[in-house]
């Protein structure tokens, strides 16, 4: 087995970090997964490799994946680097704790315990409790598990008596299928909601579908909102939803693992301004907040639910009753190993502040809107939504008129050619039967002077493919 010190490795990795920061490479130059398998040995083998092998395979590593820190990197909902974040992820795996007790994490614990207040703060949960997780969609599970608990307490012992149903918008993220189907819920019992042109849920249409299942005698039991929508960023309207909640008892959960942290920005959290009424909210801080992935959390209004949700077992050899019982994070998560993301999270956040994050936002939301007057300005842009927050979907239309397949199948040349020229890394979505271009705004380091330039590119590079017919419908 190769050996190597610890110090040898960090020296490795200050060699490897100047390599990697020192150079300016595309934002994405990786060629296909057939042609990557030619070049690369990523192959296992019974005897050990040299140290150099590795150093090299990690530099291959970060050059041929894209770079994330860019604010050429606009295809995501993160962007950026937090340094000081990035810090407390590499102390974070040379500790190597665990978050279940206190014992094995002590100071960790008390990071999450800071982190929690402070998110609780923000959101508008007095004596709310949450718990740190991998990401959004493991927050979407365990709010819609705590909604279960709430109306079928049985079920965590007896298992499913009967038919529970939810719901979520049209524009909802996915994990919501992911979580019914864990839950055993089902996937027929997940009833998506209408949503209008800008990406809002529709309360009435919520009020007709919760109608639609009583008359069938099921049982609702959860409505999922989204603040920032993974196309569109829109945020549905929360207080009417908690109106239609709390006429029905049921459980109403905020997903704001994107947009969430617009509650910092005190010209902008009117977006999510009613955020307490919810009784739970997701939020990610490996999204807006440029934590290194994964960290993320889940924020419940009534303590002592998690625990109650979550719980069980491992009192006779790992949660004792002693001194620091009440520390113990461990029987509020899903998990048994859980990584202590809090140091990270807990690092980037001091290190700024809330006033740093606010900044952030405020420059972003500006750089937004004075790009989408940019683009209103032009010739041949069509916008596809009205955005109030940072995802913005546009698309170049010709004089003459196409059909939307053709459509669609410009924009995706046109992002092919923005990375071929290392332009931007940008995406393409759908919505609501249109397709487009999709900018997302997560990084701090973007001027008003390279979006100016992305959208002359997107011009010159949509002219030449229409000359030229290089697409493909």
């Amino acid at each position: 087995m190769a050996q190597h010190s610890i110090q040898n490795s960090l020296k490795s990795l200050n060699n490897i970090v100047k390599q990697f920061s020192s150079n300016e490479r595309p934002v994405s130059n990786a060629p296909n997964a057939d042609e990557l398998q030619q070049q690369l040995d990523v192959s296992l083998a019974d005897q050990g490799a040299p140290f150099a092998a590795l150093e090299e395979m990690a530099n291959q590593y970060l050059t041929l994946n894209p770079d994330v820190s860019s604010a050429k990197f606009n295809k995501l909902l993160y962007s950026g680097l937090n340094p000081t974040a990035l810090l407390g992820d590499w102390v974070t795996s040379i500790g190597n704790a665990t978050m279940h007790t206190y014992q094995v994490s002590p100071v960790a614990t008390l990071m999450e315990f800071e982190l929690i207040r402070q998110w609780n703060k923000l959101v508008g949960f007095e004596r709310g409790e949450g718990v740190m997780v991998s990401g959004g969609s493991q927050a979407n599970l365990i709010a819609m598990l705590l909604a279960r608990h709430k109306a079928c307490p049985q079920a965590k012992t007896k298992g499913m008596q009967k038919t529970l149903v939810a719901y979520v918008s049209d524009q909802a993220h996915y994990s919501s299928l992911k979580a019914v189907n864990v839950l055993g819920i089902g996937s027929d019992n997940l009833i998506t909601v209408a949503s209008d042109e800008q990406g809002k849920i529709i309360p009435d249409a919520l009020e007709q579908a919760i109608a639609q299942s009583l008359a069938l005698g099921h049982t609702p039991f959860y409505i999922g909102l989204t603040a920032g929508t993974t196309v569109l960023g829109a945020y549905d309207p929360v207080a009417p939803c908690a109106d239609i909640s709390r006429r029905h008892n049921l459980w109403l959960h905020i997903d704001g693992a994107w947009g969430a942290p617009i509650l910092f920005s005190k010209k902008h959290r009117h977006l999510l301004a009613d955020s307490h009424l919810a009784d739970s909210v997701a939020w990610d801080a490996h999204k807006l907040m440029n934590v290194p992935l994964t960290a993320a959390v889940i924020l419940t209004r009534e303590p002592g639910l998690l625990k109650a949700a979550c719980s069980g077992g491992g009192s006779d050899y790992l949660f004792h009753s002693d001194a620091n019982a009440e520390f113990n994070l461990g029987e509020r998560s899903i998990q048994c190993g859980r990584r202590a993301d809090a140091l990270k999270v807990w690092m980037g956040w001091k290190a700024v502040g809330n006033n740093g994050f606010e900044e952030k936002i405020d420059y972003l939301q500006q750089l937004r809107v004075d790009f989408v007057a940019r683009l209103e300005q032009l010739q041949n842009f069509e916008l596809l939504h009205q955005p109030g927050f940072l995802n913005v979907l546009f698309r170049y239309s010709p004089d003459k008129p196409i059909s939307e397949s053709a459509s669609k199948a410009l924009s995706i040349a046109i992002c092919a050619e923005l990375k071929h020229r290392n332009v931007a890394y940008s995406d393409y979505a759908s919505c609501k039967g249109k397709s487009g271009i999709r900018l997302i705004l997560a990084n701090a380091d973007i001027t008003a002077e390279q979006l100016q330039s992305l959208l002359l590119q997107c011009q010159q590079i949509a002219q030449q493919l229409m000359d030229s017919g290089n697409y493909s419908e």
